[in-house]
């Protein structure tokens, strides 16, 4: 399935992560072709709290995928791609999430905020409260009714859910960073493994 078309970005879309002390610039737009399937919302979001790690790891000293390790609240396909597609930690097995149930369905119980962790310190990112309507949260229980077995969806729900998804990548590309994120930097690195104490 094809990503819709964004209108007006108005923000970078690209990124730079070290790699084997090397730069690597990364696009969303590699993000794009990486991801298979219709999970754009979790893309984008994914990719800005990326880009808000290095812009944050940047004011001390450039990230690099080689000392890096993740925790992240979310287990959707889209956020881990953007999270894979950047940094490998998936891969290299340096990812855990604050949920392991090992659900990859959204649903509202799942947290859009990560830890970013180098071996120096960690940074925790978390979108700002709010920024997801109660709304699109409805719209998603009424469509997860396998997992609440029961029969609540509307006619509807399919579209909006995709035009809600569509409008808040939209959101996000016309924010910036600051206006989008709570940010915190840890004065302590994470060790591989080892959850936040949140």
């Amino acid at each position: 399935m094809t990503m819709p078309a964004y209108q007006n970005i108005a923000q970078a879309t690209d990124l730079t992560i070290k790699v084997n002390g090397e730069p690597l610039r990364i696009d969303y737009r590699q993000l794009e072709a990486f991801h298979n399937g219709d999970s754009w919302f979790g893309c984008t979001v994914g990719f800005r709290a990326l880009q808000m790690a290095a812009k944050t790891f940047a004011d001390s000293e450039p990230w690099s995928r080689n000392n890096l390790y993740i925790v992240s609240g979310h287990s959707g396909p889209g956020v881990k791609d953007a999270i894979e597609l950047v940094t490998q930690c998936i891969s290299s097995k340096r990812v855990r999430l604050l949920d392991e149930s090992g659900t990859t369905t959204c649903s509202r119980d799942l947290k859009f905020e990560w830890w970013f962790s180098d071996g120096r310190m960690t940074i925790h990112i978390k979108l700002h409260d709010g920024f997801v309507p109660e709304a699109f949260y409805q719209l998603l229980d009424r469509l997860s009714q396998d997992r609440y077995n029961t029969n609540d969806e509307q006619t509807n729900d399919r579209n909006s859910f995709k035009q809600y998804k569509t409008d808040l990548s939209q959101q996000l590309w016309q924010q910036p960073l600051d206006a989008l994120f709570n940010v915190a930097i840890l004065p302590t690195a994470l060790s591989i493994g080892e959850l936040p104490h949140a």
